[in-house]
């Protein structure tokens, strides 16, 4: 798993009780969120007014949830070491459609980041097939007269 700048300010942002362990950062499963952790476990159930604060200030967005805190923040460039793997040819084919067909409404990117981070952390193959929904989803928008969103073309690697 890469280990992104996202990651990295979280794991310093979310301090844990005296004499327990770190808590835990996973990736989301929900579409709306980038990552959950345990952290509210740690502390018997609901997250220290300080790390929430902390969070607020640092531009991270969250909800508990079931014991968890689910996390997300806007990356408008990607992250730093976000991703070590390939460009393949659907992320060349986004790149491609962003460069023909900029943003003309400047509609936010926030749902096409977190696929792409995401992915990222899975590898290749993971990375291949978001840049191939996100490649449908985008000429099916074309198609209708909608614009695509304002996203930085190096999250397709250039």
């Amino acid at each position: 798993m890469v280990r992104n700048a996202l990651r990295k300010e979280l794991a310093a942002l979310l301090t844990a009780p005296e004499g327990n362990r770190q808590p835990v950062i996973r990736r989301s499963a929900a579409e709306a969120w980038l990552y959950a952790t345990d952290l509210p476990i740690l502390y018997g159930g609901s997250a220290p007014d300080g790390v929430l604060s902390a969070l607020s200030a640092a531009g991270w967005t969250f909800l508990p949830e079931k014991g968890w805190l689910l996390l997300t923040k806007p990356a408008k460039e990607p992250p730093e070491d976000w991703y070590d793997g390939y460009f393949g040819l659907e992320a060349s084919c986004c790149r491609s459609l962003l460069d023909r067909h900029p943003s003309a409404d400047g509609e936010p990117s926030d749902e096409a980041q977190r696929r792409l981070i995401k992915a990222g952390e899975e590898g290749e193959k993971a990375y291949e097939e978001a840049c191939a929904a996100l490649h449908r989803e985008w000429a099916g928008r074309l198609r209708t007269g909608r614009s695509l969103p304002d996203l930085d073309r190096r999250y397709f690697g250039g």
